[in-house]
């Protein structure tokens, strides 16, 4: 571990909670309900995501907030996170694991780019267990142990792979228009070659 830097269980900083059993639907019946198959490519369309029934009394214990982190435990997708920014008013669905930052020593974006690391993806497949496709719990999640500097250096790294990452999507982007330029100039010569053959 890096000199300054800092170790403690996931369940030291953070609370961590299942989500909410029950049925989505397409009215507008309640908050919305979001499930592990509305996060796409680390984003969700909340315009697209289902609604639920909840008793008022119990929409606090799972409404999400901004910074929350909800966690994939079952099935083909086990492990994905997502790093919830400006929710609606929704709560999360059972098969969710949804962890809190508590603790003002980390940053919750700061522990989402820890749950891309490679680290936590052998965690993640030496401790699921279950059916063919996995799974992996709250206590499990909740024993993982997080590296991490000082707030000042945890911002530092942020903002690095903000920057990174603008960069590589603008590099997809462009990689996009060359091919789809490319697929252009290949239609035109076929057509060229074949007008010619008439």
């Amino acid at each position: 571990m890096k000199a300054g830097w800092n170790v403690r269980e996931l369940r030291e900083v953070s609370a961590i909670n299942y989500g909410y059993t029950e049925s989505a639907s397409e009215k507008p019946i309640g908050p919305k309900f979001l499930r592990i198959t509305d996060i796409q490519n680390d984003h969700v369309d909340w315009d697209a995501v289902p609604y639920c029934k909840i008793n008022p009394n119990e929409l606090p214990k799972y409404r999400l907030a901004e910074g929350d982190i909800v966690f994939a435990r079952t099935g083909a997708t086990t492990g994905k996170s997502f790093l919830v920014a400006e929710p609606p008013t929704a709560v999360f669905a059972s098969y969710l694991i949804r962890l809190r930052v508590k603790d003002e020593i980390l940053l919750p974006e700061f522990v989402y780019l820890f749950f891309q690391t490679d680290k936590y993806w052998r965690s993640i497949q030496e401790g699921s267990t279950g059916s063919a496709q996995g799974g992996f719990n709250a206590t499990k999640l909740g024993a993982l142990s997080i590296p991490f500097p000082p707030i000042s250096e945890q911002k530092r790294i942020i903002a690095q792979f903000r920057e990174f990452k603008s960069e590589i999507e603008r590099l997809v982007a462009n990689c996009h228009q060359q091919l789809s330029a490319l697929d252009s100039l290949k239609k035109g010569l076929l057509q060229q070659m074949f007008e010619g053959s008439r």
